[in-house]
């Protein structure tokens, strides 16, 4: 019985060590498609294009054209504020630990090492390279089907709210049973 108690304890004992190493093990996979991804230089360009965002936003402030040296302070001040927040919010710093926790609590080890397989693979290397390319290519069809489908969204939204508003019939009498 002594047996028994003895090797329960050391069961308990080491099972919460070896999940340990293993999450530790997973995460470490995780990084890797990460690095692999590289998830991080991709966050970084959309950082980029965000803060070209602001610039082009700030820039475009009314009286922009025209600004004293005090003005353009102000103005760097705003896209360098704006550009923090949305660091602190949004960068991979700010954002590396819930992802890895994401992937590993998603993905078991065995379909992280597969992924892992593909990503490396001159096949997944090229769907990497090529996806800003299909996202720019997406972004296009999306865009060129905007002009048709605004004016009929438009349409159909009237036609409802104006249905909604429109006083209610009277209901007609009919015999209750």
């Amino acid at each position: 019985m002594k047996r028994w108690i003895a090797v329960l304890a050391l069961v308990l004992a080491v099972a919460p060590c070896v999940a340990r190493a293993d999450e530790a093990a997973k995460q470490a996979k995780v990084k890797e498609l990460f690095a692999t991804m590289h998830l991080e230089h991709n966050l970084d360009r959309m950082m980029s294009a965000m803060k070209s965002q602001v610039e082009a936003t700030a820039l475009n402030a009314s009286g922009a054209e025209q600004m004293t040296p005090e003005k353009k302070k102000i103005q760097q001040e705003f896209i360098d504020n704006s550009m923090k927040v949305v660091n602190d919010a949004f960068g991979w710093q700010a954002l590396e630990s819930a992802y890895i926790k994401l992937y590993a609590d998603t993905y078991t080890e065995a379909e992280l090492d597969g992924i892992l397989a593909f990503y490396k693979s001159p096949a997944g290397q090229a769907m990497l390279a090529k996806t800003p390319q299909l996202t720019a290519g997406t972004m296009q069809i999306v865009h060129s089907r905007m002009g048709d489908f605004q004016p009929k969204m438009q349409a159909l939204q009237n036609q409802y709210l104006k249905q909604m508003t429109a006083p209610a019939a009277p209901a007609a009498n009919l015999p209750h049973h």
